[in-house]
């Protein structure tokens, strides 16, 4: 996938986030769009360049949810490293290894950025949100496999 290609596909799954999932979505829980890509591509290039685009990401959704500034680029560069940690077998081995780390890195993003936002992050839309991305995976897999060829 290009990088022109992935950065539109960021500001769009941000702008669509931010704007259409929030008011159109009757489910407290809804998919973070950026984590899952951010997490997908971090699994299949540098962590360097990773965190670039956590930073541009983190940017923008700051932004568009009023958020301090860094929130969330702070949070997001959690899942990018631990994304990194399993660079080599994500995207070249089984899917549910995706699945697993997806579902992890969610919990431990939700913890951060409930903690950076000065909010409790215990309860039930963590554990959700973690399902939410872990059943996404597949989808997203598939289509990132094909675009990718």
């Amino acid at each position: 996938m290009s990088r022109i290609f992935f950065g539109l596909l960021l500001v769009s799954a941000a702008l669509i986030q931010a704007t259409i999932v929030a008011r159109v979505n009757p489910f407290p829980v809804y998919p973070d769009f950026v984590l899952v890509f951010l997490f997908l591509w971090s699994a299949s290039h540098s962590v360097r360049e990773s965190l670039v685009w956590v930073f541009l990401a983190g940017i923008l959704l700051d932004v568009l949810a009023l958020d301090p500034f860094g929130t969330n680029a702070l949070s997001l560069a959690i899942v990018v490293l631990l994304a990194g940690l399993a660079r080599q077998r994500v995207l070249h081995a089984n899917v549910l290894i995706s699945i697993v780390l997806v579902a992890v890195a969610t919990m431990v993003h939700g913890a951060a950025l409930a903690g950076l936002r000065g909010e409790s992050p215990v309860g039930w839309f963590i554990p959700l949100q973690a399902l939410v991305h872990a059943l996404l995976i597949p989808v997203i897999y598939l289509v990132l496999r094909v675009v990718g060829r």
